[in-house]
């Protein structure tokens, strides 16, 4: 049987806090009775005081210091000394109050106790105790000269017993349940985790680890429509020069090497505000949210100046170089007419010899040495 972890604090505060709750029950019932004590027997008052309140309260208030010190000194044993706590209590109680002394079913309530545990141990000890506590309670009562009717002791003891398989009952059926409802969680977890993987694997480009294409016209319609209008929004178009050459000359494998440290570069140089993307082929796109041009124009630079210091081993003779059309999102453009402008810039900074950037905003060209 599957069990709970052990030592849980807080259960025992709760626990604690109900055995000081019938205390408090029981003062309030013994306070009643001897108002109807003093106003029948005036007399013998005082007798019933001593015997039914005074002796059994300070016995009970000296029951819960030592379960206060022994909780504290003996953490690791708390749920066993919870067990002997409530069961004191209920002997107490049979003990010194008339009206229960052969309420001998009162010891299952520690028994009972001991199944919020969830541990096959406590019931056990709860159980042994409770028999324990049973044969000494019925010695005690002999030894006062009152009668035992072997009935009786069959009767407390089946009680008892039946208890003890209840508990074990409702614990099996309820660790059952937890497991079901373990095994369920579980499944959720996975179903979502592979949720998660497959909504990854449809925005991200596995060879890059970009967003891919779709997740570029999500994010750009986000933007578009949830940015607030005095903010700059840039797109730059990057095309990889000479890619055709690249596969043709060394396999698309090396063209593969070529695109995965080209993604490494962007996401090594762009900043937490700046998102790439492989938009297709060789070509990726970087929006540049809240930067001025010139910054944007900065970083563009620093891009193309890391991806011509970059040499590839696969290709020690082919320089890597790339082209860049830019332009600034203009709220009186629509996307598609923004989206062709920059292509528009791509493709003359390819036609006017490559390795350069092409930005509309000012119809300049900023070649780049080679």
């Amino acid at each position: 049987m599957e069990q709970f972890p052990t030592h849980d604090p807080t259960w025992n505060r709760k626990l604690i806090l109900t055995l000081w709750w019938i205390l408090i029950i029981y003062e309030v019932a013994a306070t009643i009775a001897l108002c109807f004590e003093i106003k029948e027997q005036p007399s013998d008052w005082f007798n019933s005081f001593v015997r039914f309140q005074l002796f059994p309260t300070i016995l009970l208030l000296l029951l819960m210091g030592v379960g206060y010190l022994s909780m504290h000194y003996l953490k690791n044993y708390s749920e066993f000394i919870m067990i002997i706590w409530t069961m004191t209590m209920v002997s107490i109680f049979i003990l010194c109050i008339p009206e229960m002394t052969r309420s001998f079913e009162l010891l299952c309530m520690p028994i009972l106790l001991a199944s919020v545990y969830f541990h096959e141990k406590y019931v056990i000890f709860a159980y042994s105790l409770g028999v324990a506590c049973l044969l000494f309670l019925m010695s005690i009562q002999i030894l006062q000269g009152q009668t035992t009717n072997p009935y009786e002791v069959i009767a407390s003891l089946t009680i008892l017993t039946s208890t003890f398989i209840l508990c074990f009952t409702l614990m099996s059926r309820g660790l059952d349940l937890l497991a079901k409802l373990k095994h369920s969680v579980i499944r959720e977890q996975d179903l979502l985790i592979r949720n998660v993987m497959i909504d990854r694997l449809s925005k991200v480009d596995a060879l890059t680890e970009l967003f891919n294409h779709r997740s570029f016209q999500e994010h750009t319609d986000h933007l578009i429509s949830h940015m607030p209008h005095d903010t700059a929004l840039e797109l730059a178009l990057m095309d990889i020069d000479n890619f055709k050459l690249i596969n043709d000359n060394y396999g698309h494998w090396v063209g593969d090497v070529v695109l995965k440290t080209i993604g490494s570069i962007l996401k090594e140089v762009l900043g937490p505000d700046d998102m790439s993307f492989r938009y297709g082929g060789e070509e990726f796109a970087v929006l540049f949210v809240g930067k001025s041009h010139q910054d944007v124009l900065a970083i563009c630079e620093k891009i193309m100046e890391s991806i011509r210091d970059t040499v590839i081993p696969e290709m020690p003779d082919q320089k890597l170089t790339m082209s860049i059309g830019l332009a600034t999102y203009n709220r009186n453009t629509m996307k598609k007419a923004w989206f062709q402008l920059v292509d528009e810039c791509l493709y003359t900074a390819k036609r006017n010899g490559k390795n350069r950037i092409h930005v509309h905003a000012a119809d300049i060209q900023i070649p780049i040495a080679e």
